[in-house]
Formats: structure tokens, sequence, C-alpha cells
């Protein structure tokens, strides 16, 4: 684990999300788990190891390469925004992604390691018990942490605040040198939360994807989420439909988004260009108060709700 400051750490080198640690006199408190069940029981080990026990994890946002480790730490508490729980329960694909077998047949495929720990009875899902609204502020041991909505990324998007250690953790509501993804993101509501994000005491911002950055990266991000948002905002104004939206010869590294996927995504490439389209194009319309001619096309945060997302 890389030190970011004297007493957090962090992942930025696992096939999924960047999790993080905060070591206190009083044990430790996690934010997110690693995706893959074999890097999971292995980060356990080493924070146990450090801090003795562990207090709490909070989920910064309902994915799966987010909250699919919970699993691996069973009888730790799990904090939530109340929306992440409402989702949890709801979302038909989270629960088969994490326990189900379609979950153990793609591990076989992919990581042959985990396939053990993902049909072991002892890891059930471990789904958000402690549930806050707008904040809630944990004392734990001489550390204060504030755990803070900030929806952007999703509704139910999470941002963790240790002021005693000027960090910040996002989830992915920053994405670091790697390709932002904007599936079911409300884009003025990011664009506001990178403007709080300015707002705190912090030296280093622990984001969702890619390497840690200061606050100044964070002009960065805002310009990709524009760039983003006036390419499907020109679309609107043409009244293209959703498949002519597709069908618009787009360089998307050269004119929006400069940085290539994330570990292991290469391949889904082109899903992300057309679920960033289609969900910007019903948001931008739904704020124009105009009709959303989808085609047909299933959304990102629907498709949650109602089949599996591809792997």
């Amino acid at each position: 684990m890389r030190r970011i400051s004297k007493n957090v750490t962090a992942e930025f080198y696992y096939w999924g999300c960047n999790p993080a640690v905060l070591h206190t006199s009083d044990g430790a408190i996690l934010f997110d788990t690693p995706q893959q069940p074999i890097d999971a029981v292995r980060w356990r080990e080493q924070i146990i190891e450090r801090s003795g026990r562990i207090r709490y994890l909070v989920n910064t946002e309902p994915h799966a390469d987010h909250t699919q480790g919970n699993a691996y730490f069973p009888g730790v508490e799990v904090v939530g925004q109340r929306g992440l729980a409402v989702r949890y329960a709801k979302d038909l694909n989270m629960l088969p992604a994490i326990t189900g077998e379609p979950h153990v047949e793609h591990l076989k495929r992919s990581d042959p390691d985990s396939v053990w720990l993902a049909e072991s009875p002892d890891y059930p899902a471990n789904p958000p018990t402690t549930l806050f609204d707008d904040e809630l502020v944990l004392q734990i041991g001489d550390h204060e942490v504030r755990i803070l909505h900030h929806p952007g990324h999703t509704a139910m998007q999470t941002a963790i605040h240790i002021p005693s250690e000027h960090v910040v953790i996002t989830g992915d509501n920053v994405f670091s040198g790697v390709r932002t993804f904007l599936q079911e993101a409300d884009p003025w509501a990011l664009l506001q939360r990178l403007e709080d994000l300015r707002g705190l005491d912090v030296e280093t911002i622990i984001p969702g994807h890619g390497e840690p950055v200061g606050v100044e990266y964070l002009v960065t991000q805002e310009q990709i989420i524009r760039n983003w948002l006036g390419t499907v905002e020109s679309f609107v104004d043409k009244g293209l439909t959703l498949a002519d939206a597709f069908a618009q010869p787009l360089d998307v590294k050269r004119d929006i988004d400069p940085y290539e996927m994330d570990q292991r995504l290469w391949q889904h490439r082109e899903w992300l260009n057309r679920a960033n389209i289609a969900n910007l194009y019903d948001k931008v319309c739904r704020a124009r108060g105009v009709e959303s001619d989808l085609g047909g096309y299933v959304l990102y945060e629907d498709l949650a709700m109602a089949q599996e997302i591809p792997d």
C-alpha cells in the first residue's frame, strides 16, 4: 500500500477502484474495497496486521468495483449514503454481480485464484447498515472523519474528508489520468462537487481511479466533463435522436478526454462512449424540457435496476 499521509494508505494498481484506509489509535476505517476477492482478503490481512481491527467500511458509491469486496470483511460495519442502501436492495444486477453464478463464471475466466472465495458461504453479501443523508461525522481514536453526500457520478456518491490528514477520498467524482465514466452522472451536480472539493482544506485527493492528485487537477477533470457535456449539447441543439448522436464521428481522445481506459477495461471503450452519450443526452433533454428520444436504448441506471450489466 502507498502512504498518502501520516496515517492514510491506499492501493492504486488493483483491478477496480482505489481502496483506501485510515489507520487510527482505535483501529482502521476503510473506504471502498478491492474488486477481486483474492485482493480483498490479502488487503484485509495487511490492515489487521497494522491496525489490529477494522472499525468501519465506507462505500463511496453503488458500482460493483467499489462494493464487490464488502463480503470479504465479514462483521465489519458498512457505512453508506441512504440511497446506496436502496440501490443495493433493489438493484437486480448488484447482488448477482457480487455473489451469483454469473460472477463465479466470470472469475473462472478472469481471476481463477478468486473462485474459491466467491463460492465460500463464509463471505455473504455485506450491505451498508449505518446510513446517513447529508453528512456523518465519525470520531475514531484521535481522528475526525467527515462523510459527505456528494452526488455527481451517481446520485448517492460519497466523499470522505479527513481534516487532520489533509486528504479527501472522492470515489468516481474524480478520475485521474484515466478515462472518465459519466454513464449515470448528473454533469451539473458533478461540476458543483468539484467546486465543493476546492473549498476543503486538502493537499491530496484520492480519486476513484488513477493516481492521487492535488486540487489543481480538478481543472483538468472539469474540462473533460465540460467537453462531454458540450459535445452532447451540440447533438441536442441539432435535433438529433440518440441513434443519430451515436452515429456522429467522434475522436474522443483528441477532442474530449485525452486519457485511456483503466485496468483491463480497454475492450469496453466503445460501450463507455455510448453510455456517456446516452446518459448526457437524456439529462440535457430533460433539463431543456424536450423529449428524450432514446429509441429503445436502456440507460445504464435503468439497466442496473433491471438486468445484468456487461462485465
